[in-house]
């Protein structure tokens, strides 16, 4: 009888146990599920990341290694007219191939710095002696046409002596083949004009 009751004892013990490990070994599932689930992060999308980043190089500006190229390059030109020798050219190619090349397709690359825009704005604040910040840059994909992004770039522009000036560049990024195909700045165009002319 004894042994009958220690037996029973011993049978309600393990199925406490038996359910007490079941479930802690559940709410650790249920932990780690809801941590995994809450950590994932909404996937991000690569043409944002790409032209935030073209955007946050371009925008940052002067970039002394920028100024230092654009140096180089003007110090070359001059030796060209006493005769001098030719090399510069090709680093300073090899400059802006290595800088935007990244951002863009090979197309848009050879669009961007034929027209003029590579090193626009750091050549602008280094001559007119101001300083651009990025602050914050938003970009959203076009619903009606999905390579087109618009974006929106927040900065800070203040000129030395100068009180900062809070601004916005807007602008359209049209995508194609992961690389930026054209880059265009839309709105506040005296703005615009200030910054890569220095008005």
């Amino acid at each position: 009888m004894y042994h009958k009751s220690l037996r029973n004892y011993i049978s309600i013990i393990r199925k406490k146990n038996i359910k007490l490990k079941t479930g802690v070994a559940l709410f650790i599932v249920l932990i780690c599920l809801l941590v995994t689930g809450c950590s994932k992060a909404e996937p991000q999308d690569k043409n944002k990341e790409l032209i935030q980043g073209f955007l946050e190089y371009e925008l940052n500006a002067p970039n002394e290694e920028a100024i230092r190229t654009i140096n180089d390059l003007d110090k070359w030109v001059e030796e060209q007219k006493e005769g001098g020798p030719l090399p510069l050219d090709s680093e300073y190619n090899t400059y802006l191939k290595d800088t935007y090349g990244p951002y863009f397709t090979d197309s848009g690359y050879d669009r961007f710095v034929s027209t003029g825009h590579a090193l626009l704005f750091h050549e602008a604040a280094n001559k007119y002696d101001y300083q651009i910040t990025v602050t914050k840059i938003e970009v959203e994909q076009n619903k009606d046409t999905p390579t087109n992004y618009n974006f929106t770039a927040y900065i800070d522009y203040e000129k030395k002596g100068n009180e900062k000036i809070n601004a916005e560049i807007t602008g359209i990024a049209i995508i194609r083949d992961e690389g930026i195909e054209k880059i265009t700045y839309l709105g506040d165009k005296e703005m615009l004009r200030t910054l890569t002319k220095g008005d």
